[in-house]
């Protein structure tokens, strides 16, 4: 029979060990808890996904506009012209509400006329051809730099084909959308300017 010391002894032994063991098992259940992630605002430095809608463009009227990116402070965006919007008018106004100061744009539709003309060295200005009929736009390229004196400073070059598949094309002085014109335009976050050269008589790209 043991000693009554000895069985004390091991029923403290006994004891410790027991409740040793308890708090090792509920730290390891504490551990083991994932705790829920607060949602939405309330997650602490949460970052909320930057999109096109927390930059709406100002849009002048014959307009429709979107933003598609933006991306190191150049932006890009969808225009679309409506019927009868005078192209060179709405797209010098979009640049000019946005407070763009640099811009390339590029674009398709259809027209009902057009003013094209091509630059004549002998005279040192542009001749004009005005064309009056239903008419595809097959491409229309062209850059924005507004500066004092020259408004948005626009220039740009449009391709017309005719009924008969035939086609003509040069630099666009005004043009009339119908049914659309559909045109991406990318806003540099670098200003661009023109200068007027004396020489040619026209307001040159000066970057």
């Amino acid at each position: 029979m043991r000693d009554p010391r000895t069985r004390l002894a091991f029923a403290i032994c006994g004891a410790t060990i027991g409740v040793a063991t308890t708090f090792a098992l509920a730290g390891v259940r504490a551990k083991s808890r994932v705790e829920p992630k607060p949602s939405g605002d309330a997650q602490e430095g949460a970052q909320q996904p930057l999109g096109p809608s927390r930059e709406e463009p100002v849009v002048p009227p014959g307009v429709r506009a979107k933003l598609l990116s933006s991306s190191a402070g150049a932006r890009t965006y969808q225009l679309v012209l409506t019927p009868g919007t005078e192209a060179m008018a709405a797209i010098g106004a979009f640049v000019t509400a946005n407070h763009i100061e640099a811009a390339h744009f590029e674009g398709l539709g259809a027209c009902t006329d057009a003013v094209l003309a091509y630059w004549d060295p002998a005279i040192r200005d542009y001749r004009k051809t005005q064309y009056r009929q239903q008419m595809e736009i097959v491409s229309i390229l062209g850059e924005a730099a507004p500066t004092q004196g020259d408004g948005p400073g626009l220039h740009a070059h449009m391709a017309l084909a005719f009924a008969d598949g035939k086609m003509h094309g040069g630099h666009l002085f005004e043009t009339h959308v119908s049914p659309t014109m559909e045109l991406v335009l990318t806003a540099s976050p670098n200003a661009v300017h023109r200068h007027f050269d004396e020489t040619f008589r026209g307001w040159l790209l000066d970057p």
